[in-house]
């Protein structure tokens, strides 16, 4: 898609932002992970009692049939993280109510992400849970709720490149 803004085409399709841990994972020595870390690429929960679950978060973008997913960790309660367990491989997961969570990754370019209230929407057994910022005034829930160009997507994109923010994790 070529881009209003600069011209230039963006292959937004090929690559995008994604945390593959939640930055209090990440922080840990690798000592301390292997101890008191469980984990693997859709949740994981530390011994200290904190709870993560993967998701994405959509974007819509202008003139793409399919969002912009950025993959984010977020932090549940444990009745949350064990509901998740309870309905991971049932077909109707996506019936379950949305759960109150909390973005687990500071996202580059944006204020404040790590601690943003969120909500977690199971999405069904083949697919990762959908994440929806639950402050309307964060420019986040802004960019969910009015959707994003292509160029903004492609911004996101250069992040998740190799040597960007998304693509340490």
């Amino acid at each position: 898609m070529r881009c209003s803004q600069c011209a230039q085409e963006h292959p937004v399709e090929v690559m995008e932002l994604t945390f593959r841990r939640p930055d209090a994972v990440v922080a840990l020595s690798p000592e301390e992970r292997s101890r008191d870390v469980r984990e693997s690429d859709d949740v994981c929960h530390t011994r200290g009692g904190r709870f993560f679950v993967r998701g994405v978060l959509p974007l819509p973008v202008a003139g793409r049939d399919e969002p912009y997913r950025i993959g984010l960790w977020v932090e549940v309660d444990e009745a949350a993280y064990g509901r998740v367990h309870e309905r991971w491989n049932d077909p109707d997961q996506a019936d379950e109510p949305a759960m109150p969570a909390r973005v687990a990754n500071a996202i580059p370019t944006l204020p404040d992400t790590l601690g943003l209230d969120a909500a977690l929407r199971l999405t069904g057994p083949r697919s990762r849970p959908d994440i929806f910022v639950a402050d309307p005034s964060h420019p986040l829930a802004v960019e969910q709720a009015r959707g994003i160009t292509a160029h903004r997507a492609f911004e996101y994109t250069l992040l998740a490149a190799p040597g960007g923010a998304g693509s340490v994790h």
